[in-house]
């Protein structure tokens, strides 16, 4: 009896354990009504690139958003599905029916029969990927539907948490008209015919005097970095001589990711506003201790030297570019960022005007891997400007660029902002300091900087 009762319970256990599991959830994914699992990923082979991380990225996040790994296929080769997901300026027929008229950073994405198409110019191609994935492919079972009419739509843009600043050293407003005066037969870029701050949506200028009148790179960057007026060679300093919190300190005090790039050694004078604290731009010695101190007290990192003309080390620096950001993305609390193309300003000073083009390009560059970035990371805030501007470069009675002269000059330099936040740049002429005062801001700090020279810009 005993027995029979023990086996009696031990079946209501099972029976118990058995009803505990839940049937299989039904999986579906659908667009357009077929199942995401029929379609293959078409990407161009002539989009230097861009459409092919951008099919990447799609086939990415649709394997981790529902377990299903679609084939990837380039342009040219033979189609492996009758359902296509064309990304790019391709051959196949979806591609001729869209052929949109996009401006700025718009993007172009329609759907016919049998087939999806995303469409961007150089990297904006990373936008519409993007939006794709996060419009039709949000969860794990979905049934969306792609309109089969052109649809003309802009980037996603979400809260910032990461802060991107890239300055031009000596890049004034006609250095990046240099594009409208020269053909552009650089190796190493993407045969573009404009500087790619112009595609962002919000542009500004800034004035950018320092206390000993028309800048150096020294107080230049300090008041980038640290939101203060100073005197030409100060590093990090104020008028007094004492040392001013950068961003790049700020950051850390915030429980952010801090970073520091240049084209220039560590040791110039622009990473060095950002990473450093000296009386002179010309006592590296003080400069390299103050960098170790913050690399290892704030763990900034610091990555520079990348002065190279070929399309094998624009790689090299492409791959430094995103080592670097991946180190800062792993903080959950955000990054800040300084990028420098520093030889835009020691052409300028040379007067070599082909040799400024190619740092110019090589600068476009880096601007679009910083803007693929942030269409993949729409909480990504990045804004574009310089130090100052060097060699007076403007068009002459003929309209060729002239240098007029060897050194820097006091003229406005312009500001390209994109994400939230970077509407208060839009239409404005500031001081230098309010660049760094704002993204401070932004940043969630108010009180930063020369507070009685400061008027705050707020949303």
């Amino acid at each position: 009896m005993k027995r029979l009762m023990a086996l009696f319970i031990l079946l209501l256990m099972l029976l118990s354990l058995v009803g505990c599991v839940e049937p299989d959830k039904p999986s579906y994914s659908f667009i357009n009504g077929v199942n995401l699992e029929e379609f293959a990923i078409v990407y161009s082979a002539e989009d230097n690139d861009y459409s092919k991380r951008a099919a990447e990225y799609i086939q990415t996040e649709i394997l981790a958003r529902t377990d299903i790994e679609l084939p990837l296929v380039e342009d040219s080769a033979e189609a492996v599905s009758e359902y296509e997901i064309v990304v790019g300026n391709t051959e196949r027929k979806i591609s001729g029916q869209l052929n949109a008229e996009t401006s700025g950073l718009e993007f172009a994405i329609m759907a016919d029969d049998t087939s999806v198409a995303l469409e961007g110019d150089y990297f904006i191609i990373a936008a519409a990927a993007y939006y794709f994935i996060e419009t039709y492919v949000p969860v794990d079972n979905f049934d969306a539907s792609v309109p089969k009419e052109t649809c003309i739509l802009e980037p996603i843009v979400k809260e910032a948490r990461n802060y991107i600043l890239l300055i031009g050293d000596g890049m004034g407003v006609y250095q990046t008209k240099i594009f409208d005066y020269m053909e552009n037969g650089v190796e190493y870029g993407d045969g573009e015919d404009f500087f790619y701050g112009e595609l962002l949506p919000y542009k500004g200028f800034s004035i950018t005097r320092s206390l000993s009148g028309v800048t150096d790179s020294a107080a230049g960057g300090t008041a980038l970095s640290c939101g203060i007026k100073t005197y030409n060679g100060y590093v990090g300093k104020d008028r007094n001589g004492n040392d001013s919190k950068s961003l790049t300190e700020l950051a850390y005090e915030l429980g952010m990711s801090a970073g520091v790039m240049s084209t220039e050694n560590r040791t110039g004078a622009t990473p060095a506003t950002f990473s450093a604290h000296a009386d002179s731009r010309s006592n590296n010695e003080t400069i390299l201790e103050s960098q170790a101190k913050a690399m290892q007290e704030y763990g900034t990192v610091i990555d520079c030297g990348y002065d190279y003309y070929n399309t094998r080390y624009m790689k090299v620096i492409e791959n430094h570019i995103l080592d670097t950001v991946s180190k800062l993305e792993a903080n959950e609390n955000g990054f800040f960022l300084m990028y420098e193309e520093a030889h835009i300003d020691k052409h300028c000073h040379d007067n070599d005007l082909e040799s400024t083009f190619e740092a110019v390009v090589r600068f476009n560059q880096a601007i679009a891997r910083f803007m693929e970035y942030a269409f993949y990371n729409p909480n990504t805030f990045i804004l574009i400007t310089a130090d100052h501007e060097t060699g007076g470069l403007y068009p002459d009675e003929n309209s060729a660029l002239q240098y007029t002269t060897e050194n820097h000059t006091s003229d406005d330099v312009p500001i390209f902002a994109y994400g939230d936040g970077a509407e208060l740049f839009d239409g404005v002429e500031i001081e230098n300091i309010q660049i760094a005062h704002t993204i401070a801001s932004l940043m969630g700090e108010d009180n930063f900087g020369d507070q009685s020279v400061y008027k705050a810009l707020t949303k």
